[in-house]
């Protein structure tokens, strides 16, 4: 491979601070200044060395997405997109004007909190009467269809409740076109699915995007078909994404059958732990609470029992697959810290995703256990109200990244997309500034858990690749490492110190995965 040298203003995330950064067969080769890379590449074996010039970029190790479901972004990306609908009536005039596919109007993003009035299949039922409709919420713990999706679906008030999920209804008991957790799957089952060729072409168009927002690996929690995808991609010698892909709990079974274990797999494709669901999440308000919410006896819904958890977690881990818990209330946070805390080690460690409440008793222990922390910036955008609302005091413990990074936990950043969007920035963004979209509140809130940009950089770069214990092998710019790097546009208030602020104005002009240049802005 041609070795290539990179000038820019500033190479952060590595031993060194220096201008220029020298890369050769797949690997960092030397960082420093321009005169001393350039030197060491003129004398090392083979061609001369090609030089990239972009004087004003910052250039940072490229970042992992430390929680995705990439295909079903993917796919989303064709279908009607409801995030950001300010009101009931705006999210129903989208909806109005979107085409079928395979039949169906699907759709994802909406966001009921603060609507004036919630969602319901007859608002629904106005403009798409004749057609199913189902869209997903923004959080993807709820789903809002219309009465001709619950007709296919066979759904009528004297359908049960599945355990783990809600039917919710209106005063007379008919059900109101809501389903929350696991009684969407009620109208899940019935939609279509796309076809493997659909999924690749989406998955392929996707891997462009993640390039051109400087992503350059992901940690993916779907099944099968995704997986499938990034094999197919990966044969094709087309796979420029570092992938680990999490295992669902359905296929624990299978996966033990074939002797499969975490940390198993290849330059581009590595085995995950088993993904398991303990509890719901905020905004549907499905999190499990040990207190109730504010103004409200609800405490959430358990997704998943203590003795099916530990049971399906334990016989994993005796098979030398790690364990990945989805936790956001703090009663599913105490819960999973018990469980991970009592398996044997595998390959990768124990995670729990999301992380999201903590309560201050169980604040140090994932740091004492090995447990990695799997949480998402991005969400505090949104969820900064929510929390204020249905948490109330305990929300102090929400998104605690500085006090859980103070008493040594292992942090991994992530997006959760489609939840929230990939871009990267957005997430480094809010783990630095905890503001709003609206950039409320004045000075941050909470702001005594924010990061620096060296930190955020840490978690969504080293953490990740040790994470799936690859510890060593990249997420810095060091000689040896792997060479996945993104030049940044640097306004000039960008530096290595620099506020959130400015790095979510600049933009990736350059991607490279495994010394491959795999987007340049033109």
């Amino acid at each position: 491979m041609l070795k290539t040298i990179l000038r820019a203003k500033m190479v952060v995330g590595s031993a060194a601070r220096a201008d220029s950064i020298w890369w050769q067969d797949g690997k960092v080769q030397a960082v420093g200044s321009f005169a001393d890379v350039r030197r060491a590449a003129s004398v090392a074996s083979g061609p001369p060395p090609s030089l990239l010039e972009l004087p004003d970029a910052l250039v940072t190790p490229g970042f992992v997405d430390g929680h995705t479901h990439f295909a079903e972004w993917a796919l989303g990306r064709q279908r009607v997109d409801l995030a950001g609908c300010r009101t009931r009536s705006e999210a129903v005039s989208r909806a109005a004007a979107a085409s079928p596919t395979d039949g169906w109007v699907l759709g994802q993003g909406y966001d009921a909190n603060g609507w004036e009035a919630p969602p319901t299949r007859a608002a629904l039922d106005q403009v798409l009467p004749g057609v199913p409709a189902a869209f997903d919420s923004h959080d993807v713990h709820s789903l809002w269809v219309n009465s001709v999706a619950l007709a296919r679906a066979g759904v009528d008030r004297n359908t049960p409740d599945p355990e783990g999920g809600r039917i919710v209804r209106d005063g007379a008991g008919e059900p109101t076109g809501l389903l929350l957790e696991h009684a969407v799957r009620l109208v899940h089952r019935h939609i279509p699915k796309p076809g493997p060729d659909h999924v690749l072409e989406a998955v392929r168009s996707a891997q462009t995007e993640a390039h051109r927002l400087g992503v350059t690996g992901i940690q993916n929690v779907e099944g099968a078909d995704a997986l499938t995808a990034f094999q197919k991609l990966e044969a094709a010698g087309a796979l420029r994404l570092r992938v680990l892909a999490h295992l669902p709990a359905d296929g624990l079974e299978a996966a033990l059958r074939v002797g499969l274990r975490s940390g198993w797999g290849s330059e581009w494709i590595v085995t995950g732990g088993v993904k398991l669901f303990l509890d719901g999440a905020l905004g549907s308000q499905t999190a499990w609470m040990l207190e109730p919410y504010e103004g409200s006896p609800d405490r959430g819904i358990v997704l998943t029992e203590e003795r099916v958890a530990r049971e399906a977690l334990a016989r994993a881990a005796r098979g030398g697959i790690a364990a990945t818990v989805h936790a956001i209330g703090d009663a599913a946070v105490r819960r999973a810290l018990d469980i991970l805390a009592s398996l044997p080690a595998a390959a990768i460690p124990h995670r729990i995703e999301h992380l999201q409440l903590v309560h201050p008793d169980d604040l140090p222990r994932a740091a004492r256990a090995g447990i990695v922390a799997s949480m998402q910036p991005a969400h505090l955008l949104t969820d900064i109200p929510l929390v204020d609302r249905h948490w109330g005091d305990r929300g102090r413990g929400a998104y605690a990244f500085r006090s859980l990074l103070a008493v040594g936990t292992a942090l991994v950043f992530g997006s959760d997309v489609p939840v929230e969007t990939l871009d990267p920035r957005d997430g480094v963004y809010a783990a630095m500034e905890r503001l709003g979209r609206d950039g409320a509140p004045a000075g941050g809130w909470r702001p005594g858990e924010r990061l620096s940009f060296g930190e955020v950089l840490q978690a969504y770069t080293q953490a990740a690749w040790a994470a799936a214990g690859r510890a060593g092998r990249g997420g810095s710019l060091d000689p040896g490492r792997a060479a996945d790097l993104v030049a940044w546009s640097a306004p000039a208030t960008l530096t290595p110190a620099g506020d959130g602020a400015a790095f979510r104005a600049a933009r990736a002009v350059l991607t490279v995965v495994g010394g491959e240049v795999v987007w340049r802005e033109r």
